[in-house]
């Protein structure tokens, strides 16, 4: 064996980081063996968001993983094997929980890489399968000399179309921890007996864990419409402090709801609630409500953008139960309030020129009337 593979050997048995000590949470091993790779070939894990959890050179076509699970909830992860010069070879989602995972096929014919004996990688990839009986109607469309706002209608129902099927699939495969972790995408849609459905038909283990513990307090939330009164909440500010949104009642609130990997939050923030702030400081509060899950995350995007109004959290990420009631699926998701705290208007997205802007104004020039 020359000094380049004992090298590459070494690598691959000693995953590239370097933390495994076993004594705290299950360590879960993620082995591959996928034809055709060369060594040398880099596999990088992710959790899904883009933290970096471990990676490994592969050697005689093989490699190996490491990841900590620290708790009994289950994760989507990201494994992606690239080149030396960061070109991507293949990519997939992965859901790890408690059990080892074995990857196997071939890199030629990347269809047919899969986890093997893992029910619930088999269900998540029949789930990502789902929109691929779309695709050849999907590429007549984008291929046709139609109209653009005629290819978007059409584009639309094909998008609904998808959302259905994934929506039917989850329900008649409810039963695992993936499942009912997607199911978060579509239930600020559906009725409470919905809710109630998929919910029931969850194993016991599943409703008493953190997912389905969400899930049956988003069944007892009575969700808010514009024109109502705001619901009260109450979330901790970046020093730690709770503060209620009740606190600013009698003023007009613009009510944010965004998060650190959103760039158009961002984009937002800098451009249009900076200027809001500064040019109505003394008539209007604004509130930025994170849906972000780390506080070091959270902290280092207010201090890098110097975003200098109300920021609260409670770093539940997008299942967050106030983001339920409040209807918050997209980000950024803004929503203005009036002195009287009912809810005025909502905005979805952001765009150049300031809608929410023009709705203060009619805020502010109705009280200066009375």
């Amino acid at each position: 064996m020359n000094i380049k593979k004992s090298i590459l050997l070494f690598l691959i048995c000693f995953s590239c980081t370097s933390n495994k000590n076993e004594t705290l949470g299950k360590l879960i091993i993620i082995k591959g063996e996928i034809q055709n790779l060369k060594d040398s070939t880099i596999v990088v894990l992710k959790k899904f968001g883009g933290v970096k959890i471990d990676s490994a050179f592969v050697f005689n076509q093989k490699f190996k993983l490491f990841y900590k699970n620290k708790s009994d909830q289950g994760g989507l992860f990201y494994l992606n094997l690239k080149t030396k010069k960061d070109s991507t070879l293949y990519g997939t989602d992965l859901w790890l929980e408690k059990d080892n995972l074995v990857i196997n096929g071939d890199v030629r014919k990347k269809e047919i890489i899969k986890v093997i004996n893992n029910k619930t990688n088999t269900i998540l990839r029949s789930y990502r399968n789902v929109p691929l009986k779309y695709d050849s109607q999907m590429e007549k469309l984008f291929t046709s000399q139609m109209n653009q706002k005629k290819r978007e209608q059409i584009f639309n129902v094909f998008m609904d179309s998808i959302k259905k099927d994934q929506l039917n699939f989850l329900f008649k495969n409810s039963n695992n921890s993936f499942s009912l972790d997607e199911f978060f995408r579509f239930n600020d849609h559906l009725s409470k007996d919905s809710l109630s459905i998929f919910y029931n038909n969850l194993n016991n283990n599943l409703k008493e864990s953190v997912n389905g513990v969400l899930l049956k307090k988003h069944i007892s939330t009575e969700r808010i419409k514009i024109g109502q009164t705001f619901k009260d909440f109450e979330a901790r500010n970046i020093n730690g402090d709770l503060v209620k949104l009740s606190d600013y009642k009698g003023k007009i609130i613009v009510l944010d709801f965004w998060a650190y990997w959103c760039k158009w939050c961002h984009v937002q923030n800098e451009k249009e609630f900076s200027y809001l702030n500064k040019k109505y400081k003394d008539d209007i509060v604004i509130i930025s409500y994170s849906l972000d899950e780390k506080m070091e995350v959270w902290k280092k995007s207010i201090s890098k953008s110097s975003y200098q109004w109300v920021n609260l959290s409670n770093l539940k990420g997008m299942k967050d139960p106030i983001a339920f009631q409040y209807g918050v699926s997209l980000l950024p998701h803004s929503f203005l309030i009036n002195k009287e705290g009912k809810l005025i208007k909502q905005f979805i997205g952001y765009k150049k020129d300031s809608i929410i802007e023009k709705e203060i104004m009619k805020l502010i020039n109705k009280t200066e009337q009375k």
